[in-house]
């Protein structure tokens, strides 16, 4: 049975909420897809910031969550935070990082950022973050 782009076949369960998942290292999008998909989440996965930000305004109405990795080349998380915001404030954003000393706690409230997670992210703390701000 072959999965399409937003990460479920046409033969599951369709789950109703939808998260947007953007990290530029196609391993981690791998992983975490997967990692949606038995959670019961549909989801779109974007390789860049700027690519998310395209998909976002083309259906801002669309995704109930953001999740997306801190350092990106094109665009951080932050960034796109800040820009998804100001097409939709009540999108929730989590941001995913490897690297949680390179952004302040200042930052992330300005950036409208609701919570951080240290990679490697553990599948329980992951869905307790995603029933969080998804529900």
């Amino acid at each position: 049975m072959q999965e399409n782009r937003i990460g479920y076949t046409l033969h599951d369960r369709m789950p109703t909420k939808r998260i947007l998942l953007v990290d530029d290292d196609e391993l981690i999008r791998e992983m975490m897809g997967g990692t949606l998909k038995s959670l019961g989440y549909r989801f779109v996965s974007e390789g860049s910031g700027v690519d998310a930000l395209k998909t976002f305004k083309r259906h801002p109405d669309h995704f109930d969550l953001i999740l997306t990795d801190l350092l990106m080349v094109d665009m951080t998380g932050d960034r796109l935070s800040e820009q998804v915001k100001s097409i939709r404030r009540d999108i929730p954003v989590v941001l995913i990082t490897g690297s949680p000393d390179q952004i302040t706690r200042e930052r992330v409230r300005v950036a409208g950022i609701c919570e951080v997670l240290e990679k490697p992210v553990s599948r329980i703390v992951l869905s307790r973050t995603l029933r969080r701000f998804c529900n």
